[in-house]
């Protein structure tokens, strides 16, 4: 009787941290944002850590130390490649905008002009109504509405919050990594002695099919960009470096990615043929970019997302589409974003504790055979 009281008793405390785990998780959602991309950066590196802790020359080896750092700086130093990659062609666009001559606000005029007149022919604007008087009074209502100190203080405040949020992600990241061993051990502990093996098996496996997503994740995203690099370079569109980092970048989300890579997209390659001049139609180009960027969403949702979830997490596509719904309807993009790898937590979960039932057995059966 008295093993019982003690086995409910444990039972119930557990659930109340994890309760109150996730109330703290939601209260202070700024640094559980900052945890989450650490631990993502976290299972990038464990790989080069790994791979770096084998180097031995003579009687020289790499010490946990070095190995922590120099994998963090070289998963670091190609993130923010990729950014400045992004930064370098936004820059080019922003100072192609702001040295618009005459002949290309004439231009822009004389397209004002064309979709006036095709939406009068549909209907949707009435003939008294011109789209330009409209076009400059929204604009102008807009300035007027815009508090300068106000703009001012938020762009401080919003730079001052990056800086904090890199050096914070940054200096998690690495103690995350320098202390993974003893981190492991510590949460092992909090539970009940009977289940501290489960969780050193949760923990094992789940760091491995983890690692293994978000490496594949980042290989999809390379090769997403570079795919659509070549195509709009070969279809002649101009700033397509920007467009292509940019729909690359995208694929972190599941299927509302290609919805806002097509409108970028489509919004850059329209300012860049208009500000390159000559002759270079602005339909033709968005057109481009849309074959581009479809494209290159179809052969990845098929062949490539595929490929990757069901060799790194063990799961067939059909659970992966459920779990991406399921996980958007219930909490949005960042629900869609994490909703694989929360799914994969649970299945190995699920099976360590669960593992004798037979609806758990069925559907992590993929999980079983990967571990054979």
């Amino acid at each position: 009787m008295k093993n019982n009281t003690n086995k409910w008793f444990s039972t119930v405390s557990l659930f109340l941290g994890f309760a109150v785990l996730i109330f703290l998780g939601w209260y202070f959602s700024a640094i559980t944002t900052y945890i989450v991309i650490s631990l993502i950066i976290v299972l990038l590196c464990s790989p080069v850590k790994k791979l770096l802790k084998k180097i031995r020359f003579k009687k020289f080896a790499v010490g946990n130390l070095l190995a922590s750092t120099l994998s963090l700086t070289i998963i670091a130093g190609i993130l923010f490649g990729l950014f400045a990659v992004l930064f370098v062609p936004l820059t080019e666009q922003i100072k192609a905008i702001s040295a618009l001559e005459s002949e290309h606000l004439d231009r822009f005029n004389q397209t004002i002009g064309q979709a006036d007149n095709l939406l009068k022919e549909y209907g949707i604007l009435k003939k008294s109504e011109n789209l330009e008087e409209i076009v400059t009074a929204s604009t102008l209502n807009y300035i007027r509405n815009i508090n300068l100190s106000s703009m001012f203080n938020n762009v401080f405040q919003l730079i001052g919050e990056l800086f904090l949020g890199i050096f914070s992600v940054l200096f998690i990241s690495f103690f995350f990594l320098k202390d993974i061993p003893r981190l492991k051990r510590a949460a092992v502990n909090m539970f009940p002695s009977e289940r501290q093996s489960k969780i050193r098996q949760i923990l094992m496996r789940s760091n491995e099919l983890l690692s293994n997503y978000f490496i594949g994740l980042f290989l999809e995203i390379l090769i997403i960009t570079g795919l659509q690099y070549v195509i709009l370079i070969l279809l002649g569109v101009p700033n397509a470096l920007l467009i292509s980092v940019i729909g690359g970048i995208l694929v972190i989300v599941p299927y509302i990615g290609v919805v806002i890579a097509c409108v970028l997209g489509c919004i850059l390659g329209a300012l860049s043929a208009f500000t390159a001049g000559g002759d270079m139609d602005m339909a033709i180009v968005v057109w481009k970019v849309l074959a581009a960027i479809i494209f290159c969403r179809l052969l990845d949702s098929f062949f490539l997302l595929p490929y990757i979830a069901s060799k790194s997490v063990k799961a067939h596509p059909l659970e992966i589409f459920i779990v991406v719904l399921v996980s958007g309807y219930l909490a949005g993009v960042a629900g869609m974003m994490l909703g694989i790898p929360a799914y994969t937590v649970i299945r190995i979960v699920a099976q360590e504790f669960f593992g004798n039932n037979n609806f758990v057995k069925t559907f992590t059966k993929s999980l079983s055979e990967a571990n054979e």
